[in-house]
């Protein structure tokens, strides 16, 4: 693809990403992004949390792509938004809507870094490589190793990050990758049949409930999953956008 319309794709997919956001914290929808907010940062009981959208990139399109259930059964936020839209929207901005649909949060590993260009990434599950064509960050964060939680869109033969992501430092590659190997396993055995990849997109939050146990300090080698999948950082952590 040439420069000028990666260009216009990244135009394109910039202007549909501010409606996706904006349609996901519309008032009618509030309460349950109170109780996904919950579920995806995985917090206590009594525990304070301040929601500012514009930082929320990450949780918010969690809460659109694979929280499932909030607008039906079996049906995310973005199957409403289709709905209601379907009239308004390009061709174009529907194959991206349904290009979003099949991606999930995810563990990749920084595998090189362009300052401001792109980002060669290896996926800490199923080692596929790939570039994204823009870098998040700088060379300190994304440097070779360091681990990179966020959403990857495919387009084409192109690959482009969503919203935002979480820097962190390589040592976590194994907590987090062989205990969330474990909770699938644990579920194949109670009779779930789904893949990995269904899996994982129905999951993703879990990923993040390792990643908030090691900012609060609570992650050890004697972790073990705790948490009942879905049936459908330290300081020098750096959350981007």
């Amino acid at each position: 693809m040439s420069e000028d319309k990666t260009q216009k794709l990244k135009e394109l997919f910039g202007g549909l990403f501010a409606k996706l956001m904006e349609f996901s914290i519309e008032q009618e929808f509030l309460n349950s992004l109170g109780e996904s907010l919950e579920i995806f940062y995985d917090l206590k009981p009594e525990e304070e949390y301040e929601f500012v959208p514009t930082d929320e990139f990450l949780f918010l399109t969690w809460f659109l792509l694979d929280d499932v259930g909030v607008v039906g059964e079996n049906r995310c936020l973005m199957d409403e938004f289709i709905r209601r839209k379907a009239d308004v929207l390009s061709i174009q901005e529907m194959q991206i809507c349904k290009a979003l649909e099949d991606t999930s949060l995810n563990l990749l590993e920084v595998r090189g870094c362009v300052p401001g260009k792109s980002l060669a990434l290896r996926d800490a599950f199923t080692g596929e490589t790939f570039e994204v064509e823009e870098s998040m960050g700088n060379g300190d964060v994304a440097e070779e190793g360091n681990l990179l939680f966020t959403r990857v869109l495919k387009l084409g033969d192109q690959y482009f990050l969503v919203g935002a992501g979480i820097f962190l430092d390589k040592s976590l590659k194994e907590y987090i990758t062989q205990d969330f190997t474990k909770a699938y396993q644990q579920a194949c055995e109670e009779g779930d049949h789904r893949s990995f990849k269904d899996f994982l997109k129905t999951n993703g939050f879990l990923l993040n409930h390792w990643i908030r146990a090691y900012e609060r300090g609570d992650l050890t080698d004697n972790t073990i999953v705790d948490d009942n999948p879905s049936d459908d950082g330290d300081d020098d952590d750096k959350k981007t956008k």
